[in-house]
């Protein structure tokens, strides 16, 4: 009788599947706390200066691996980035070994599941995203909120709330290397690597505001579903 998706992209992707056999959704996304919380320190890391930080779940659809392929493209020239993964899932252990293989070991820390994730991102230098899909994108908006710059496949909320290219640097799924040139990008252009945090801020803050009280929003519909 009623659907609710968390962003247009989800909407668009199911009325092109199921067109006039649905309901059209209605889009409320999901509530996002946009009080930023106190910096907490990251952990030692004598390897590396520069901190791309990587934040959600450990399982296949998020392509960590992809980060750490890009990663070791980029620490052939740039020894002193290095990558915190703040997370736990199904494919921790083997991300670690693949981070081994790769001879990565001194420049990936893998601190599982934190409470304080939004804390650590605010010690980061650069946030990076790989999945290969996102219905909404939770800690696109928290990363935004702890003004750092943002690498991210285009999924979720890429194009509606964070434009590529101008809020945030957007990639293709399943592409190391332009991962690693988004990497590079925000290395060597100071101008990117200070605007674009500013632009993405602006723009949750924005967002956030246009999407109201979600919880009012959403009783509030199912009320007008239960109608139908």
């Amino acid at each position: 009788a009623g659907i609710r998706a968390v962003s247009e992209r989800v909407k668009a992707s199911l009325m092109e599947r199921y067109g006039s056999r649905i309901s059209e959704p209605s889009v409320i996304p999901a509530a996002v706390d946009a009080t930023v919380p106190e910096p907490v320190r990251l952990p030692a890391h004598p390897a590396f200066t520069f901190v791309l930080i990587a934040v959600g779940r450990l399982e296949p659809e998020k392509r960590i691996e992809d980060i750490l392929a890009a990663l070791k493209l980029v620490v052939v020239h740039y020894p002193m980035v290095g990558l915190v993964v703040v997370g736990d899932g199904s494919e921790r252990r083997r991300l670690e070994r693949m981070a081994r293989a790769l001879g990565l070991a001194e420049h990936v820390l893998f601190l599982g599941k934190r409470s304080d994730a939004r804390g650590l991102m605010r010690n980061a230098h650069a946030f990076i995203q790989a999945s290969a899909y996102e219905g909404y994108g939770f800690t696109l908006i928290e990363a935004a909120l702890a003004k750092l710059p943002i690498v991210t496949t285009d999924v979720g909320i890429v194009g509606e709330v964070f434009k590529g290219y101008e809020e945030a640097l957007s990639v293709p799924v399943a592409d190391p290397t332009a991962l690693s040139l988004g990497i590079v990008g925000i290395l060597e252009d100071t101008q990117v690597r200070l605007e674009l945090p500013i632009r993405a801020e602006a723009a949750a803050r924005a967002h956030l505001a246009s999407v109201g009280d979600v919880p009012a929003r959403i009783a509030a519909d199912l009320a007008r579903t239960l109608k139908k």
